[in-house]
């Protein structure tokens, strides 16, 4: 098996892309590269995820500014439901495409480390959107679009690789 194969978890699917992966970064020759390509596509499939489901949400929901909490975080609901579809995409694209050479822990307690570790950007993201668009009058979608996306991918990368999807020990 090559040093970047992918694990045989995750059915036919994962283990065709993964395979059709590998051989498109062989033939480009960044194969060493593998797992920070893979992340930007998948940041970039999740970034899409946040963004569809925020967009949807923000022009459908109801104004909720004149209420309790929701006048200092006016678009609450969308930042969170957006942040939830974005980390069940992330945690099941992470784990079978981008650290693939990762321990393949218990999917329940990885998913909650997992899980555990983007509460900290959903809550960068709403005191970030606080900042500026309650106190600094900044417009809400260049906040969300490009404040909080460029955070959320540098500190998502940290804590999957470090916290979450921790590399296999070569002794074992």
């Amino acid at each position: 098996m090559d040093h970047h194969s992918p694990n045989t978890n995750g059915g036919f699917l994962v283990r065709f892309v993964n395979k059709t992966i590998d051989a498109v970064l062989k033939a480009l020759r960044l194969t060493k590269y593998r797992e920070q390509i893979v992340y930007l596509f998948v940041g970039g499939g999740t970034t899409v995820v946040d963004w569809v489901v925020f967009a949807l949400l923000f022009a459908l929901l109801p104004d909720l500014s004149h209420l309790p909490f929701f006048n200092a975080f006016p678009n609450a609901i969308a930042y969170t439901a957006a942040w939830a579809a974005a980390v069940l995409f992330a945690f099941w694209a992470s784990k079978y495409f981008v650290f693939v050479e990762a321990e393949q822990a218990k999917g329940f307690s990885q998913f909650l480390k997992f899980v555990a570790s983007r509460v900290f950007t959903l809550l960068l993201c709403l005191g970030t959107e606080f900042v500026f668009v309650t106190l600094l009058h900044v417009n809400e979608l260049i906040v969300k679009y490009a404040i909080c996306t460029v955070l959320n991918i540098v500190i998502n990368y940290i804590t999957s690789k470090l916290l979450v999807f921790k590399k296999k020990n070569p002794e074992t």
